[in-house]
Protein backbone atom coordinates (compact mmCIF):
# COMPACT_ATOMS: atom_id res chain seq x y z
CA UNK A 1 0.00 0.00 0.00
CA UNK A 2 1.29 3.16 -0.82
CA UNK A 3 2.25 5.57 2.26
CA UNK A 4 0.83 9.07 1.29
CA UNK A 5 1.77 10.78 5.02
CA UNK A 6 2.17 14.16 5.09
CA UNK A 7 5.45 13.76 6.92
CA UNK A 8 8.23 16.19 7.81
CA UNK A 9 11.72 16.37 6.03
CA UNK A 10 13.92 18.24 8.66
CA UNK A 11 17.12 19.12 7.98
CA UNK A 12 18.61 21.08 10.77
CA UNK A 13 21.03 23.25 10.75
CA UNK A 14 23.87 23.74 13.48
CA UNK A 15 23.20 20.35 14.90
CA UNK A 16 24.62 16.68 14.66
CA UNK A 17 23.78 14.52 11.82
CA UNK A 18 21.44 12.38 14.07
CA UNK A 19 19.12 15.23 14.05
CA UNK A 20 18.27 14.35 10.53
CA UNK A 21 15.43 12.82 9.57
CA UNK A 22 11.63 12.53 8.29
CA UNK A 23 8.90 12.80 10.99
CA UNK A 24 4.98 12.94 10.93
CA UNK A 25 3.82 15.91 12.23
CA UNK A 26 2.05 14.59 15.48
CA UNK A 27 5.74 13.82 16.64
CA UNK A 28 7.00 17.51 16.38
CA UNK A 29 5.78 18.75 19.53
CA UNK A 30 8.30 15.64 21.16
CA UNK A 31 11.17 17.96 19.71
CA UNK A 32 10.59 21.32 20.72
CA UNK A 33 13.85 21.56 22.70
CA UNK A 34 15.76 20.46 19.31
CA UNK A 35 13.47 22.59 16.62
CA UNK A 36 14.13 25.32 19.57
CA UNK A 37 17.75 24.87 19.72
CA UNK A 38 18.13 24.62 15.58
CA UNK A 39 16.35 28.17 15.28
CA UNK A 40 12.39 27.42 15.35
CA UNK A 41 11.01 30.87 16.54
CA UNK A 42 7.56 28.85 17.03
CA UNK A 43 5.71 26.93 19.52
CA UNK A 44 6.44 23.30 18.09
CA UNK A 45 3.03 22.24 18.80
CA UNK A 46 1.82 24.62 16.04
CA UNK A 47 3.30 22.31 13.43
CA UNK A 48 1.05 19.29 14.80
CA UNK A 49 -1.91 20.73 13.48
CA UNK A 50 -1.94 19.67 9.55
CA UNK A 51 -5.52 21.78 9.48
CA UNK A 52 -3.86 25.31 10.79
CA UNK A 53 -1.32 27.46 9.98
CA UNK A 54 1.13 27.29 8.56
CA UNK A 55 0.61 23.09 7.97
CA UNK A 56 -3.11 23.80 6.65
CA UNK A 57 -1.89 25.91 3.36
CA UNK A 58 0.16 22.90 2.42
CA UNK A 59 -1.89 20.41 -0.28
CA UNK A 60 -1.42 17.45 -2.30
CA UNK A 61 -1.69 18.00 -5.72
CA UNK A 62 -2.30 14.64 -7.85
CA UNK A 63 0.80 13.84 -5.94
CA UNK A 64 3.06 16.17 -5.61
CA UNK A 65 3.49 18.51 -2.71
CA UNK A 66 2.57 21.84 -3.34
CA UNK A 67 1.11 24.78 -1.22
CA UNK A 68 -1.52 27.78 -1.15
CA UNK A 69 0.42 31.56 -1.59
CA UNK A 70 -2.63 33.65 -2.03
CA UNK A 71 -5.85 33.84 -0.88
CA UNK A 72 -7.49 33.48 -3.95
CA UNK A 73 -6.06 29.91 -4.19
CA UNK A 74 -2.94 30.06 -6.39
CA UNK A 75 -0.43 26.92 -5.54
CA UNK A 76 2.94 26.52 -6.04
CA UNK A 77 4.66 23.60 -6.99
CA UNK A 78 7.25 22.26 -8.73
CA UNK A 79 7.78 22.67 -12.45
CA UNK A 80 7.99 18.20 -13.16
CA UNK A 81 4.54 18.66 -11.46
CA UNK A 82 2.49 21.01 -13.97
CA UNK A 83 4.79 19.14 -17.16
CA UNK A 84 1.47 16.67 -17.79
CA UNK A 85 -0.26 19.85 -18.21
CA UNK A 86 2.05 21.84 -20.51
CA UNK A 87 1.72 18.78 -22.81
CA UNK A 88 -2.02 18.56 -22.62
CA UNK A 89 -2.17 22.08 -23.65
CA UNK A 90 0.78 21.59 -25.78
CA UNK A 91 0.62 21.22 -30.02
CA UNK A 92 3.14 21.65 -32.85
CA UNK A 93 2.29 25.24 -33.37
CA UNK A 94 2.10 25.95 -30.02
CA UNK A 95 4.57 24.21 -27.60
CA UNK A 96 4.03 25.05 -23.76
CA UNK A 97 7.14 22.61 -22.68
CA UNK A 98 9.18 24.10 -24.65
CA UNK A 99 8.40 28.07 -24.26
CA UNK A 100 6.55 28.19 -20.74
CA UNK A 101 2.91 30.31 -20.03
CA UNK A 102 2.16 32.64 -18.44
CA UNK A 103 -1.50 34.14 -17.58
CA UNK A 104 -2.05 37.74 -18.13
CA UNK A 105 -5.65 37.20 -16.40
CA UNK A 106 -7.51 34.90 -14.42
CA UNK A 107 -9.46 34.38 -17.76
CA UNK A 108 -6.40 33.26 -19.85
CA UNK A 109 -5.48 30.32 -17.56
CA UNK A 110 -5.44 26.91 -18.99
CA UNK A 111 -7.16 24.10 -17.83
CA UNK A 112 -4.51 21.54 -15.81
CA UNK A 113 -4.22 18.09 -17.10
CA UNK A 114 -7.78 16.22 -16.23
CA UNK A 115 -6.12 14.06 -13.55
CA UNK A 116 -5.09 17.32 -11.77
CA UNK A 117 -6.03 17.45 -8.23
CA UNK A 118 -6.06 19.98 -5.50
CA UNK A 119 -7.02 18.04 -2.00
CA UNK A 120 -6.68 20.11 1.25
CA UNK A 121 -6.74 18.32 4.43
CA UNK A 122 -9.87 19.03 6.70
CA UNK A 123 -9.05 16.42 9.22
CA UNK A 124 -6.26 13.95 10.53
CA UNK A 125 -7.20 11.86 13.31
CA UNK A 126 -5.58 8.63 14.78
CA UNK A 127 -7.81 5.74 14.20
CA UNK A 128 -5.39 2.76 15.21
CA UNK A 129 -7.85 1.53 18.51
CA UNK A 130 -10.90 1.19 15.39
CA UNK A 131 -8.33 -0.78 13.12
CA UNK A 132 -6.48 -2.93 15.27
CA UNK A 133 -9.06 -4.04 18.18
CA UNK A 134 -8.88 -7.71 18.72
CA UNK A 135 -5.83 -7.94 16.07
CA UNK A 136 -3.68 -10.30 18.19
CA UNK A 137 -6.15 -13.02 18.13
CA UNK A 138 -5.65 -13.67 14.48
CA UNK A 139 -3.50 -14.11 11.74
CA UNK A 140 -3.07 -14.32 8.06
CA UNK A 141 -5.97 -13.91 5.51
CA UNK A 142 -8.16 -13.19 8.00
CA UNK A 143 -6.28 -10.52 9.74
CA UNK A 144 -5.86 -8.91 6.29
CA UNK A 145 -9.25 -8.92 5.13
CA UNK A 146 -10.05 -7.51 8.63
CA UNK A 147 -8.27 -4.36 8.55
CA UNK A 148 -8.88 -3.63 5.20
CA UNK A 149 -12.92 -3.99 5.99
CA UNK A 150 -12.34 -1.74 8.84
CA UNK A 151 -10.67 0.18 6.82
CA UNK A 152 -13.18 0.67 4.09
CA UNK A 153 -16.59 1.28 6.91
CA UNK A 154 -13.73 4.57 7.86
CA UNK A 155 -13.59 6.09 4.93
CA UNK A 156 -17.32 5.58 3.42
CA UNK A 157 -18.34 6.74 6.62
CA UNK A 158 -16.17 9.87 5.78
CA UNK A 159 -17.22 10.26 2.93
CA UNK A 160 -20.74 11.11 3.28
CA UNK A 161 -19.50 14.80 3.16
CA UNK A 162 -19.93 15.75 -0.48
CA UNK A 163 -16.88 17.03 -2.01
CA UNK A 164 -14.56 15.15 0.47
CA UNK A 165 -11.75 11.98 -0.02
CA UNK A 166 -10.82 9.96 2.56
CA UNK A 167 -7.83 7.53 3.21
CA UNK A 168 -7.08 5.86 5.87
CA UNK A 169 -2.71 5.18 6.02
CA UNK A 170 -0.63 3.55 7.96
CA UNK A 171 2.69 4.47 9.77
CA UNK A 172 5.78 2.72 11.60
CA UNK A 173 5.24 -1.15 9.54
CA UNK A 174 1.58 -0.63 10.55
CA UNK A 175 2.13 0.19 14.33
CA UNK A 176 -0.37 2.93 13.70
CA UNK A 177 -3.16 4.07 11.29
CA UNK A 178 -4.73 7.62 10.24
CA UNK A 179 -7.47 8.50 8.77
CA UNK A 180 -7.05 11.80 6.35
CA UNK A 181 -10.03 13.81 5.49
CA UNK A 182 -9.06 16.64 2.10
CA UNK A 183 -11.37 18.48 0.44
CA UNK A 184 -11.18 17.21 -3.70
CA UNK A 185 -10.51 20.07 -5.58
CA UNK A 186 -11.26 18.80 -9.37
CA UNK A 187 -10.59 22.25 -10.85
CA UNK A 188 -7.39 23.28 -11.49
CA UNK A 189 -6.12 25.81 -13.99
CA UNK A 190 -2.91 26.77 -15.20
CA UNK A 191 -1.43 30.06 -14.63
CA UNK A 192 2.74 30.26 -15.01
CA UNK A 193 5.35 27.73 -15.86
CA UNK A 194 8.86 29.28 -17.08
CA UNK A 195 10.04 27.54 -20.11
CA UNK A 196 11.63 24.82 -20.47
CA UNK A 197 15.39 26.25 -20.61
CA UNK A 198 14.41 27.27 -16.88
CA UNK A 199 12.36 24.64 -15.67
CA UNK A 200 14.14 21.91 -17.30
CA UNK A 201 17.55 23.68 -16.88
CA UNK A 202 20.68 21.15 -16.74
CA UNK A 203 18.02 17.89 -17.84
CA UNK A 204 18.39 14.51 -16.50
CA UNK A 205 21.86 14.70 -16.11
CA UNK A 206 21.85 17.48 -13.38
CA UNK A 207 18.19 15.81 -11.61
CA UNK A 208 18.88 14.58 -8.44
CA UNK A 209 22.11 16.28 -7.89
CA UNK A 210 23.30 18.79 -5.37
CA UNK A 211 23.38 21.96 -5.94
CA UNK A 212 20.99 22.21 -8.08
CA UNK A 213 20.02 25.29 -10.89
CA UNK A 214 17.18 24.81 -12.37
CA UNK A 215 13.59 26.77 -12.21
CA UNK A 216 11.88 24.32 -10.52
CA UNK A 217 8.43 25.84 -10.20
CA UNK A 218 5.59 26.75 -11.39
CA UNK A 219 1.51 27.92 -10.28
CA UNK A 220 -1.45 26.73 -10.64
CA UNK A 221 -4.81 28.03 -9.65
CA UNK A 222 -7.80 25.82 -7.41
CA UNK A 223 -11.30 26.91 -8.40
CA UNK A 224 -14.76 25.89 -6.55
CA UNK A 225 -18.30 26.02 -7.73
CA UNK A 226 -20.45 29.66 -6.57
CA UNK A 227 -21.43 27.90 -3.30
CA UNK A 228 -17.72 27.19 -2.34
CA UNK A 229 -17.70 23.51 -2.73
CA UNK A 230 -15.71 21.60 -5.24
CA UNK A 231 -17.10 20.98 -8.44
CA UNK A 232 -16.69 19.61 -11.99
CA UNK A 233 -14.48 22.67 -14.47
CA UNK A 234 -17.03 25.14 -15.58
CA UNK A 235 -16.55 29.14 -16.24
CA UNK A 236 -19.23 29.70 -13.34
CA UNK A 237 -16.59 28.66 -10.80
CA UNK A 238 -14.77 30.90 -8.45
CA UNK A 239 -11.00 30.84 -7.43
CA UNK A 240 -10.83 28.54 -4.35
CA UNK A 241 -10.24 30.71 -1.06
CA UNK A 242 -7.92 28.92 1.59
CA UNK A 243 -8.30 29.40 5.09
CA UNK A 244 -4.20 29.29 5.30
CA UNK A 245 -1.78 30.48 2.53
CA UNK A 246 1.92 31.10 2.61
CA UNK A 247 4.00 34.51 2.09
CA UNK A 248 6.51 34.02 0.31
CA UNK A 249 9.93 35.86 1.60
CA UNK A 250 11.63 38.09 -0.46
CA UNK A 251 14.86 37.87 1.24
CA UNK A 252 15.61 34.33 0.35
CA UNK A 253 17.68 32.26 2.59
CA UNK A 254 20.81 33.11 5.29
CA UNK A 255 23.50 30.74 5.63
CA UNK A 256 23.13 28.48 8.61
CA UNK A 257 19.57 29.51 8.85
CA UNK A 258 16.83 26.24 10.33
CA UNK A 259 15.28 24.40 6.88
CA UNK A 260 12.30 22.48 7.66
CA UNK A 261 10.54 20.77 4.27
CA UNK A 262 7.34 19.51 4.44
CA UNK A 263 5.14 17.84 2.12
CA UNK A 264 3.83 14.38 0.76
CA UNK A 265 6.47 11.84 0.18
CA UNK A 266 5.71 8.42 -0.38
CA UNK A 267 7.69 7.45 3.45
CA UNK A 268 10.91 5.92 4.53
CA UNK A 269 12.91 2.92 4.37
CA UNK A 270 15.07 3.95 7.06
CA UNK A 271 13.77 1.03 9.21
CA UNK A 272 13.91 -2.12 6.38
CA UNK A 273 15.55 -5.41 7.64
CA UNK A 274 18.50 -6.55 6.25
CA UNK A 275 16.56 -8.81 4.22
CA UNK A 276 15.07 -5.83 2.80
CA UNK A 277 17.55 -4.15 1.60
CA UNK A 278 19.30 -6.48 -0.52
CA UNK A 279 16.13 -7.30 -2.61
CA UNK A 280 15.53 -3.63 -3.09
CA UNK A 281 19.02 -2.99 -4.01
CA UNK A 282 20.26 -6.49 -5.36
CA UNK A 283 16.98 -7.06 -7.23
CA UNK A 284 14.17 -4.99 -7.24
CA UNK A 285 15.71 -1.45 -8.47
CA UNK A 286 18.13 -3.49 -11.22
CA UNK A 287 15.38 -4.94 -12.72
CA UNK A 288 13.14 -1.84 -12.78
CA UNK A 289 15.80 -0.07 -14.40
CA UNK A 290 16.19 -2.72 -16.88
CA UNK A 291 12.54 -2.65 -17.16
CA UNK A 292 12.70 1.67 -17.43
CA UNK A 293 15.31 1.22 -20.36
CA UNK A 294 13.13 -1.53 -22.64
CA UNK A 295 10.19 0.63 -22.62
CA UNK A 296 12.38 3.98 -23.50
CA UNK A 297 13.75 2.03 -26.31
CA UNK A 298 10.57 0.82 -27.69
CA UNK A 299 9.07 4.43 -26.92
CA UNK A 300 12.23 5.77 -28.93
CA UNK A 301 11.67 3.17 -31.99
CA UNK A 302 8.03 4.65 -32.38
CA UNK A 303 9.32 8.20 -32.07
CA UNK A 304 11.42 7.72 -35.56
CA UNK A 305 8.06 6.23 -37.30
CA UNK A 306 5.57 8.50 -35.61
CA UNK A 307 7.06 12.03 -34.79
CA UNK A 308 3.84 13.17 -33.25
CA UNK A 309 3.69 10.96 -30.60
CA UNK A 310 6.71 12.25 -29.13
CA UNK A 311 4.94 15.30 -27.19
CA UNK A 312 2.31 13.27 -26.35
CA UNK A 313 4.62 11.12 -23.91
CA UNK A 314 6.85 13.42 -23.28
CA UNK A 315 5.43 13.75 -19.76
CA UNK A 316 5.50 9.92 -19.20
CA UNK A 317 8.96 9.41 -21.00
CA UNK A 318 10.18 12.55 -18.40
CA UNK A 319 8.93 10.38 -15.62
CA UNK A 320 11.34 7.17 -16.74
CA UNK A 321 13.97 9.42 -17.19
CA UNK A 322 13.43 10.73 -13.86
CA UNK A 323 12.77 7.25 -11.87
CA UNK A 324 15.88 6.08 -13.33
CA UNK A 325 18.03 8.60 -12.32
CA UNK A 326 16.68 8.15 -8.82
CA UNK A 327 17.49 4.40 -9.22
CA UNK A 328 20.88 5.42 -10.75
CA UNK A 329 22.04 7.49 -7.29
CA UNK A 330 20.37 5.27 -5.16
CA UNK A 331 22.07 2.21 -6.01
CA UNK A 332 25.53 4.20 -6.43
CA UNK A 333 24.90 5.43 -3.01
CA UNK A 334 24.42 1.50 -1.90
CA UNK A 335 27.64 0.14 -3.56
CA UNK A 336 29.85 2.53 -1.35
CA UNK A 337 28.10 3.41 1.91
CA UNK A 338 28.54 -0.59 3.41
CA UNK A 339 24.36 -0.20 3.94
CA UNK A 340 23.78 -3.77 4.07
CA UNK A 341 26.63 -4.93 6.69
CA UNK A 342 25.43 -2.14 8.94
CA UNK A 343 21.88 -3.68 8.58
CA UNK A 344 22.68 -7.47 9.73
CA UNK A 345 24.94 -6.09 12.26
CA UNK A 346 22.26 -3.43 13.78
CA UNK A 347 19.98 -6.82 13.41
CA UNK A 348 22.16 -9.15 15.34
CA UNK A 349 22.80 -6.13 17.98
CA UNK A 350 19.23 -6.57 18.21
CA UNK A 351 19.12 -10.27 18.90
CA UNK A 352 21.82 -10.07 21.18
CA UNK A 353 20.15 -7.26 23.45
CA UNK A 354 16.58 -9.75 22.97
CA UNK A 355 18.35 -12.58 24.04
CA UNK A 356 19.88 -11.03 27.29
CA UNK A 357 16.29 -10.83 29.36
CA UNK A 358 14.10 -13.49 29.66
CA UNK A 359 10.45 -11.89 29.22
CA UNK A 360 12.17 -10.22 26.15
CA UNK A 361 13.02 -13.35 24.67
CA UNK A 362 10.01 -14.91 25.27
CA UNK A 363 7.86 -12.44 23.74
CA UNK A 364 10.34 -11.46 20.56
CA UNK A 365 12.71 -13.92 20.04
CA UNK A 366 11.51 -15.16 16.85
CA UNK A 367 10.39 -11.41 15.55
CA UNK A 368 12.93 -10.81 13.28
CA UNK A 369 12.57 -14.86 12.04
Amino acid sequence: MKRLLPIFLAAFAGLTLAAEGMWMPHQLPQLKEELKQAGLQMPAKRLADLTAAPLGAVVDLAGCSASFVSPQGLVVTNHHCVYGSLQYNSSEERDLMTDGFLAASLEQELPAAPASRVKVTVEARDVTAEITKGLEKIGGTERYETIEQRQKELIADCEKDAGHRCKVRSALGSVVYYLYKQIEIRDVRLVYAPAGSIGVFGGDIDNWMWPRHTGDFSFVRAYVGPDGLPADPSEENVPYKPKQFLKVSSKGVREGEMVMVVGYPGGTGRYRLAAEVENRFEWYYPRVRKLMEQIREVTEEQFELHPEAKMKYASMVRGLNNADKNFQGMLEGYERSGMLQRKREMEAGLQQWIESDEKLAREHRSSLA
